[in-house]
């Protein structure tokens, strides 16, 4: 009743492809159905906003690509936009578009991951000694270090910075997908403490 656009056919025929019958008491449902119902709900009632909280905590990788499926349809045939609230970034990576990072209550970072996939690079460097080269330190930010592997973040990758990286002669230089975990790591994690590691 609070939704003028609510279509219970769908709603209807959503469940069933689900199997999930209309007469079943919710709380008898497993969390991964419950969440699928509540999903399935939300698309039923055509609104333009969809804001979901820790959508895939807990669930089963079969029901969370089925979750993942609908919204990309909805997004892709409606238009519809959906705002998810995650402690699992893994779980966003190739769903969002666009992410915003919150510490202490406050909004401290806003990217469009587009934009930032084109200029800012990951790579896994190898060098032939224990020295970390004035380019790495000076343009890049350490993520993780792999005994001597070391995971380098470059925010604007120029080719100045590869002209001077390639003169450092890396045994290994390959470059990674960027995820929005480690877009996250850059900007809130303790960088110090990971540069200790070296």
């Amino acid at each position: 009743m609070a939704y003028d656009d609510f279509d219970q056919s769908q709603l209807t025929a959503l469940l069933a492809a689900e199997h999930l019958s209309t007469k079943s008491y919710y709380q008898r449902l497993s969390k991964g159905q419950q969440m699928l119902f509540q999903i399935l709900l939300a698309l039923a009632s055509h609104v333009p906003y969809i804001i979901l909280d820790e959508p895939f905590d807990g669930l089963d990788i079969i029901v969370r690509e089925r979750i993942v499926a609908y919204m990309v349809e909805e997004v892709a045939e409606h238009g519809v936009s959906f705002l998810i609230s995650s402690h699992n970034l893994d779980e966003l990576d190739g769903l969002c578009d666009q992410v915003l990072f919150l510490q202490h209550h406050e909004l401290v970072a806003d990217y469009d991951l587009e934009s930032l996939r084109a200029t800012a690079r990951k790579f896994q460097l190898v060098f032939a000694d224990k020295h970390i080269p004035a380019v790495v330190k000076e343009h890049g930010q350490l993520i993780k270090v792999y005994g001597r592997v070391l995971e380098v973040y470059f925010a604007d990758y120029t080719p100045t910075i590869e002209t001077a990286l390639q003169q450092n002669q890396p045994l290994m230089m390959a470059v990674q997908p960027l995820t929005i975990t480690d877009v996250f790591r850059v900007k809130l994690g303790d960088r110090q403490a990971v540069w200790g590691g070296v």
